[in-house]
């Protein structure tokens, strides 16, 4: 089974708050968290697990107050230090931790009351640590045989499809690849096909487990991450970037389901609203699972099914369901009702028969080739696994 190493960068932060709040009592002293950020209403209900909380919340930017995050509203940063200051704690892990020191301490605040906490870029590089040592001592796969693994396992998903009978496309910057480069961008270190749903559910429960090649997905193992499926080269070793989570698996390309939307304006709109909210949930689980322990809600089978509710053949409109925070692209049905043969790296994959309307409606002029600026790449760090290295 395709093993998975996960780390959550919110538990250095989380861990050096316990300890730094061990001998307050938080009974008498309030707790204050200088700064709303996407992930305090986890580390609020990590400390109550430990027996210490949060009592407030402040924030420079006037479009945040009042806003109600857990348990938590969020203040102006001076009516609560005006009100708390001789006993309060404040809590800052932030980027801008100094100057947010130098504005506590200008509005009275003694320096021995303020904790500084490791901030996003400190505590993912802590994670990121935990994780290269597990890989210490890895032979590592430079770009060019890391896209030619990558091709194996496009090879592979292609060849059990036509013995299958299931449909398959080329997807994203693997098609705009094929189609501008007849190969990998050249810069490019991840690979994506798509299923419509039906077949994609059929591919994760029918395709062969226990050799090297393994398709891995939330059901299969509760610590993967993403609510769409990986297939994986068990021989390889992958650190994945993330935040808070980042984590250790194989070499892997994304294998994503296709389903649909209405084409009525406004039923559209509630549509995509509803698919970014399930969005929103699944990685709010995901960020929590690690660090709260007790009384967290898995919604994960609701949200899928949710999700990828609108059928892929009966569906006017066909788009993006997954990573909803980025735009959402759709096209006429029609543009995946048949799949022609394209040219990738010396070999033929399907791609959608409009594949042109789908690689304009995802990026636009897609023939035009970005500047270094533009050029979007993971941060991924493949190795392979001992005795395995070629």
């Amino acid at each position: 089974m395709a093993e998975i190493v996960r780390v959550n960068a919110l538990k250095f932060i989380i861990d050096e708050a316990v300890d730094a709040l061990t001998d307050i009592d938080v009974t008498n002293t309030k707790i204050v968290w200088f700064g709303l950020t996407a992930y305090v209403e986890i580390i609020q209900r990590a400390l109550i697990l430990k027996g210490k909380r949060i009592h407030h919340v402040i924030d420079n930017n006037a479009e945040k107050w009042g806003w109600i995050v857990e348990d938590l509203v969020v203040f102006p940063v001076r009516q609560i230090v005006d009100n708390y200051k001789e006993n309060a704690v404040f809590l800052i892990s932030s980027r801008f931790k100094n100057e947010m020191l130098r504005q506590l301490i200008d509005l009275g605040v003694a320096e021995s009351s303020i904790i500084i906490l490791p901030c996003h870029d400190e505590s993912s590089a802590l994670a990121r640590e935990f994780l290269l040592k597990q890989t210490a001592g890895l032979k590592e796969i430079g770009l060019r045989e890391y896209q030619l693994i990558m091709l194996e396992l496009l090879k592979i998903i292609r060849d059990f499809c036509t013995a299958t009978g299931l449909r398959y496309f080329l997807a994203a910057g693997t098609l705009l690849g094929a189609v501008r480069h007849k190969g990998f961008v050249p810069w490019d270190d991840d690979a994506d096909v798509y299923l419509p749903f039906r077949d994609y559910r059929k591919f994760i429960e029918t395709f062969p487990d226990d050799g090297r090649y393994e398709v891995v997905n939330w059901e299969k193992n509760t610590d993967f991450f993403f609510d769409v499926a990986k297939i994986v080269d068990n021989n390889t070793v992958l650190i994945h970037g993330g935040y808070p989570v980042a984590w250790i698996q194989g070499i892997s390309i994304c294998v994503l389901p296709l389903s649909g939307y209405p084409d009525d304006e406004s039923c559209f709109e509630q549509k995509k609203l509803t698919n970014s909210m399930l969005d929103s949930k699944w990685y709010q689980y995901q960020n929590a699972k690690d660090i709260i322990t007790d009384g967290l809600q898995d919604l994960r089978r609701d949200i899928c099914d949710a999700k990828y509710s609108m059928p892929f053949d009966d569906s006017p409109l066909i788009g993006r369901t997954h990573v909803m925070h980025r735009p959402v692209w759709t096209v006429p049905q029609s543009v995946f009702a048949g799949a022609v043969s394209v040219e990738f790296e010396g070999e033929l994959f399907s791609a959608p028969i409009g594949y042109d309307a789908y690689l304009k409606a995802h990026y636009g002029d897609y023939m035009q080739v970005p500047s270094d600026d533009d050029r979007e790449a993971h941060e991924h760090l493949p190795f392979w696994k001992p005795g395995i290295a070629k």
